[in-house]
Order: C-alpha cells, then structure tokens, then sequence
C-alpha cells in the first residue's frame, strides 16, 4: 500500500549538488568522462604529469621478487574450486587462501582482516627491527575478496618505510601480475591493538588525469590474533549494522532514551535483515526528483521492533506518522545525503556478561583512511531472544580526547531544507 510522490530538484541546484560531490582527492575510482574529454585530459595533462612522475621520490622498481612460483601453484587449486563454485568473495575461500600461503612461510591474512594473520611473529619482528632503526625486510600477502592477492614488499631503514605493492589476479587458470608499484610511507606504526598501518602515495597516469593528484594507499592488517568468539560476535552483531548511513553505533541511547537515534536509517539497515531483501522503497532515477513513499506503519514498525524495544508513540516522536491512514512517511536518501565511502569498520574486542542476562560487547573502529586502529571505542549491550534472535539494548561512545568525530556521517535533510532542494508537499 505504498504511495509515492515525487518533487523536482532545479536543475541549477543539482549540478551544484553533483560538483560539489564529484571531486575527492581520497576517491577509490576514477569518475567517468566520454571518450572525447578523457582525450582533451589527457592531452592537456600529458606534459605535466611526466614532470610529476619524473618528481616521484621512489618510482617502480624492474627488478621486484614475482610471487613465488610454488605459491603461485598452491592457491591457484583454491581459486579454481572458487570460481567454479561463485564462493570467490567467500570468508571460507580467504581463510583457505591465508592458510595456503602460511604453508609456504609468508605472513598472510585477508584485506578485510576478519581472518587471523599465519606467521604473524615474522611481523612482529620486523616491527620491532623497524621501530628500532634497523634495517629490515618483510614479504606479506593479503588475500582479496576479488579474486586475487596483493603482495607487499616492505623495506625499513633508519625508521623509515618503503612499500612495494603488487596485485595478482586469478584468471585464465593462473594468478598473473597486473600492477605494481613503489612508494614511501610518508606514515607507519604498529599499534597497541596490534595493527601494521602503513600509509602513502604514488604517481599513477591513469589516477592523474582525472585527480591531477597522486594516489593515496592506506592499508591496516592485523598482525595480533583476535579470539574467534569475537569475531563471530561481530558478524553477528556489529558487521551488518556497521558505521555507515546510520548511527546506532555513533551516539549514546537506550531504551529508556533513544536519544537521536534515526529510525530511518535504522528502517535502511535493519529492512534486508527482518525481510530478507533490499529496501524497495528507493531514490528516483532523476537525480532531480525526490521520492516520498507512505509506509504502512505495521510494516515499519515490525522492521524496527525487531530488533529494538521501542513502542510506537516513541517511534511516531522520531519519524512523520499519519494516524488517520496509519503510514508513516518515508523519503529516501538522495545525492546530498551520501556519505563518504571511507568508513571505519567494527572490531569486537571484549565481552562481559550482565546480572540481568544482557551481555556487553566493547567495540573499537578501525579507520584505515585516518591511520588509527581505534577511532573510537562504544559499549553495545544486547539481549539474546528464542532461537538466534536478539534485540540491541544501548550504545555507549567511551569517552575519550582521542576519539575521532564520525567525519563521514551526513544526517538526512531536515524537512525544511527537503522542501527547499525539491518543493513543498
């Protein structure tokens, strides 16, 4: 029984609207342009960017260690069985693959680090030898969920490092090279939660004609294993709610005092869980026009009380409800309320179980893009149901003067600034 409305954006306003959003120097692709002004770019940036691949302080090595041949050979079995199973991007096929790789003696884990590193001591090592000043060397594989590997060489001296990244790719029946190259990391530690971060940036032609910038490479593994408990707390619990589009993790609230909580965003995330499929109540093809759909309020409240305690009248205090129709008004995000596509994500690190048969998870964010394996740090109390049902109970951010503001959070538009981009009702 959904109704939907639309209103049109003024077309000055969304060009606005897609300048200001189309231009981030952090962008992890290139934006699309014809064939014609990809050839005026290129023409024009030609010269230029040769002087800034002249300018780079460590340009690519020829004479890099390929990915040794009897490595090659052992995970090329697991990648066909992916394949021709569709289980590539599979936590199963990316524990397999780490295992595969530690057989050989290489440190190893997955780009998403939800799999404890093998030979994570030869790590450790080098960190130490690299904190002290010594010189040392470090091969690590990184398991992609792509379909692939990437391989970093690291050379430290005097305390600085150096990366030599190289990606490999399944395909034709053999993982073959399709890019490498060599930077210094302009940032490197090894953290208290027992994270390798590395961060720095490189001279690409292809990155350059769109960004007139170098590329910048930020990567975070996990050297210290985590306890398996913790890690299927989080799949469970954390990883499909997370940090981005919503805040159920990013303020403080309870039961008693939902505190601003967004119950729309929380309808976004929580809809493909209770339904068991993706919103269908979307955005408009025209960028231009804005979407407004009447919800039955059976329907949205169920998506919500699933998994939080909250009744009615407190939902109808967060949210637009028409009790004569018994709908609840919904508008769906648009192109000025996206958020950044660099969110940290959640790690659980502690558990404790309370007198009342809740349990509290103690969560750090990882932000990769920041350089930090705690960004911040919440407190997420849960209440188990029949079966494997539950219910989240509070959220609490621990205080902190470190913590980093949630910079890729973008609240929805208040209803005056709606009626201001696409119209009044």
């Amino acid at each position: 029984m959904d109704h939907k409305k639309r209103y049109r954006l003024p077309l000055v306003m969304m060009l606005i609207f897609l300048i200001i959003t189309g231009c981030s120097a952090y962008s992890r692709s290139a934006p699309q342009e014809s064939s014609p002004a990809r050839e005026i770019r290129a023409a024009e940036n030609k010269q230029n960017g040769q002087t800034r691949q002249n300018r780079q302080n460590q340009p690519p090595k020829n004479n890099l260690s390929p990915i040794p041949s009897i490595l090659s050979e052992s995970c090329c079995g697991i990648f066909e069985e992916a394949v021709r199973t569709d289980t590539t991007d599979t936590l199963e096929t990316a524990a397999r693959l780490v295992e595969r790789i530690g057989e050989s003696g290489y440190p190893a884990v997955d780009c998403q680090n939800q799999v404890n590193m093998v030979n994570g001591d030869r790590a450790v090592d080098f960190c130490r030898q690299a904190k002290a000043g010594k010189q040392a060397e470090l091969t690590i594989f990184s398991v992609e969920y792509s379909g692939g590997l990437t391989q970093y060489d690291l050379q430290a001296d005097a305390g600085e490092l150096s990366v030599t990244r190289s990606y490999y790719h399944f395909e034709d029946g053999e993982l073959k090279q399709k890019n490498t190259c060599t930077y210094p990391a302009d940032f490197w530690e090894y953290t208290e939660e027992g994270y390798l971060l590395f961060c720095g940036s490189y001279f690409s032609q292809e990155y350059y004609i769109y960004a007139v910038n170098d590329v910048t490479a930020c990567t975070a593994l996990r050297v210290e294993p985590l306890d398996e408990e913790y890690r299927q707390m989080n799949r469970k619990y954390i990883l499909p709610v997370g940090y981005g589009l919503n805040n159920l993790f990013l303020t403080d609230w309870n039961e008693q005092d939902i505190g601003q909580l967004d119950v729309y965003d929380l309808f976004d995330k929580l809809y493909p869980l209770v339904r068991g499929e993706t919103v269908p109540y979307r955005m408009d093809e025209n960028l231009g026009v804005g979407a407004v759909y009447q919800i039955p309020g059976e329907e949205f409240e169920q998506v919500i009380q699933t998994y939080l305690h909250i009744d009615r009248e407190t939902l109808c205090s967060k949210a637009v409800y028409f009790p004569e129709e018994g709908v609840y008004e919904y508008k769906p995000r648009g192109l000025h309320e996206a958020e950044s596509a660099d969110v940290p994500y959640p790690e659980v690190t502690g558990c404790r179980k309370n007198p009342d048969g809740t349990f509290t998870l103690t969560v750090n964010a990882v932000y990769m893009r920041n350089n930090t394996s705690k960004a911040f740090s919440h407190e997420v109390v849960i209440r188990s149901l029949e079966g494997e049902r539950f219910q989240y109970v509070s959220n609490r951010v621990i205080p902190s003067q470190d913590n980093f503001d949630p910079v890729w959070r973008r609240e929805r538009l208040t209803k005056e600034q709606w009626e201001e981009f696409y119209g009044e009702n």
